[in-house]
């Protein structure tokens, strides 16, 4: 794998992200390229884990209302554990290592605080090498752009 992107793999990845149900033949012809390049390209980006195509809803839409981030302290020994464990949770939506005042940072997207409560006290009691969380609900997502692509 040689996870090398260049400008034509930057112009497919833009389109792409802006509409990702986007034929082929568009892309190639928005980009004066044959439909085989086209693709071949997105099948490497693809396979090399640099490009994924994926529906993603709005938590509030389909009935999920209510969205928390939780920070942690844990045990550091057994951080791919923990991680391992919280991403294996349907109600977790992400799942990064940090600096600062967490190790550990996390979205959680559930139906309602009832939810949340019962998430925090009961499954992630279940969890050892967690310390302490700390959480806060997201009232309203101000920006949440997926829209990126890689600089040269």
């Amino acid at each position: 794998m040689s996870n090398h992107v260049d400008d034509i793999d930057r112009q497919i990845i833009s389109l792409l992200q802006k509409d990702g149900r986007m034929p082929y033949l568009t892309i190639a012809n928005e980009l004066g390229l044959a439909e085989g390049t086209i693709r071949r390209r997105v099948a490497r980006l693809i396979d090399e884990q640099i490009l994924q195509i994926v529906g993603v809803t709005d938590p509030l839409k389909v009935g999920m209302q209510t969205v928390a981030i939780v920070g942690m302290k844990v045990e550091r020994s057994k951080i791919d554990q923990i991680v391992q464990a919280l991403s294996d949770m349907s109600e977790v939506r992400y799942v990064a290592l940090s600096t600062g005042n967490y190790d550990l940072v996390i979205e959680v997207v559930v139906p309602s605080n009832d939810h949340l409560l019962k998430f925090l006290i009961n499954k992630l009691d279940d969890i050892p090498g967690i310390y302490n969380t700390g959480t806060s609900l997201v009232l309203q997502v101000a920006k949440q752009n997926f829209g990126w692509a890689p600089e040269a």
